[in-house]
């Protein structure tokens, strides 16, 4: 069986899907266009890469310690599942009626483009690439498994995300011609949808947790209680 028994496939896919909704290189493309105006081809290139190598570190960490960071300041994750669930449905629907970049992306980038410093880690890798909606769904799915099966189902996810992403901010250019705004925007939606409703589930399972936790016999007398 070898690294295939710690494969979870549905994880995965869920995992992998809320990390496209959240850190999606469409959403990106016009601010990454409009910040590396004037750029060479070789700087935007060295530009988008780092922004993926950022992202991969970023998520990675969250991934693999996220839960022990939450546990040094008492946080229990159940709860922290469903304060996250509640900011990722913020983010959904927001991006479902949103138009342009968010208020705050648009601030962040503009304070990126007065810095004469790289714009690659802060503010294009973050927070306008992998932002606290995605750092959240990290640690939640990290939470979710032991550590072999953590590295097994979610870090070859977080590495396809990083792919797609350097492979979008690479040939920006060309898909931001190819697709338009409209196509664009279209897409964005549909990740909207699936954000939303990986936020439900999430918050769903937190208050069930939350629920056993502290109440542990109330589930089981609401079954066994007559009709």
């Amino acid at each position: 069986m070898g690294v295939l028994e710690f494969f979870h496939q549905d994880v995965f896919l869920k995992f992998l899907a809320a990390l496209l909704a959240l850190i999606n290189p469409l959403y990106g493309i016009p601010i990454f266009l409009s910040m590396t105006k004037g750029y060479t081809e070789a700087e935007r290139n060295r530009t988008a890469m780092i922004v993926a190598f950022t992202v991969m570190v970023t998520a990675l960490v969250a991934t693999l310690i996220g839960e022990e960071v939450l546990s040094v300041f008492g946080i229990h994750v159940p709860s922290f599942r469903v304060a996250g669930g509640i900011i990722i449905l913020g983010i959904a629907f927001a991006m479902m009626k949103a138009d342009e970049p968010s208020a705050g992306d648009a601030k962040a980038a503009m304070e990126g483009q007065k810095k004469d410093s790289n714009i690659a880690v802060v503010p294009l890798a973050i927070p306008l690439t992998i932002g606290p909606g995605a750092i959240v769904t990290a640690i939640v799915f990290g939470h979710q498994l032991d550590d072999g099966d953590e590295i097994a189902t979610l870090v070859p996810a977080i590495l396809g995300v990083c792919l797609l992403i350097w492979v979008g901010l690479r040939f920006a250019g060309t898909i931001a011609r190819v697709l338009g705004e409209t196509g664009m925007n279209i897409i964005t939606r549909i990740m909207a949808i699936i954000l939303a409703a990986v936020a439900i589930e999430m918050i769903m399972t937190g208050v069930v947790q939350i629920v056993d936790e502290n109440y542990p016999n109330l589930r089981g007398a609401g079954q066994h209680n007559p009709s």
